[in-house]
């Protein structure tokens, strides 16, 4: 149904109102609500809010749960709405209160793996002390460093707002909306998919594009292409590598009954 338009107060940036919905009254917390409380940034907001939800770990099967209502908002960006529809039975979708505050502003950091890997692998270039470089950049090894439990939603929102600005026009216009629509609607399938590490890369892409609608920012959109460059190439990669282990395995039992 379509949403009845209520008074909001459109100098609030996204991460305020991502903490003012922690602070309501009701224990529980409706997407209705949420999408009231973003106004006509509607469609970027409720999309930027799903895929960040669905990059935290869930139970097999969850990740769908978040795909089907971002497909849905992903087609009236393509089609050019000006309002967010959803269905009464998604509107009344509920989660706690407490839940929704605790998720938002509890850090979370990349696996250990992951951190020691930024921190320790180089590369050898030359001969001499001088010939070792780092994988990572020494400013992300900095900031690994300087946060080792990580950071939480709200803390990167506040950062990924202070990055971002209304720039490059061109791709924030009608007709990227429609190709940013239409490419949102595959990520969220991708997502939805049980591909190991799938639903990262996807969601990053949803998180930029977005950013980018929201904030106007062609920058975001263009990193959000990029990533979803990216999440094509993890999928060949993906089917590449099942297809090398379905011939092994062709080939292993064709030499054991042959």
């Amino acid at each position: 149904m379509p949403l009845t338009s209520t008074p909001v107060d459109e100098s609030r940036t996204f991460s305020q109102v991502l903490e003012d919905l922690g602070l309501g009254v009701d224990p529980k917390l409706t997407l209705d609500e949420v999408v009231e409380a973003f106004g006509d940034r509607g469609i970027g907001a409720m999309v930027l809010v799903l895929a960040l939800m669905a990059l935290i770990p869930w139970p097999p099967g969850g990740k769908a749960v978040f795909a089907a209502p971002i497909i849905l908002l992903a087609l009236e960006l393509a089609f050019q709405r000006n309002e967010v529809w959803l269905p009464k039975w998604l509107l009344r979708a509920s989660l706690s209160r407490t839940t929704y505050s605790r998720i938002i502003t509890t850090p979370f950091a990349a696996p250990a793996w992951l951190r020691r890997w930024i921190l320790t692998w180089s590369i050898r270039v030359g001969f001499g002390p001088e010939s070792t470089r780092y994988i990572a950049a020494p400013w992300v090894r900095r900031r690994v460093r300087r946060h080792p439990r990580g950071l939480s939603l709200i803390k990167l929102l506040h950062r990924a707002e202070s990055l971002t600005r209304p720039r490059l026009s061109g791709l924030t216009g009608a007709v990227s909306e429609i190709l940013m629509g239409t490419a949102c609607v595959l990520l969220a399938l991708v997502m939805a998919l049980p591909i190991p590490f799938g639903d990262m890369l996807p969601g990053l892409a949803m998180i930029f594009f977005a950013l980018g609608v929201m904030q106007k920012d062609g920058v975001a959109v263009l990193i959000g292409w990029l990533t979803a460059l990216a999440t094509v190439g993890y999928l060949f990669l993906i089917w590449a590598t099942v297809v090398e282990i379905v011939d092994n395995i062709a080939g292993w039992t064709s030499a054991l009954l042959g």
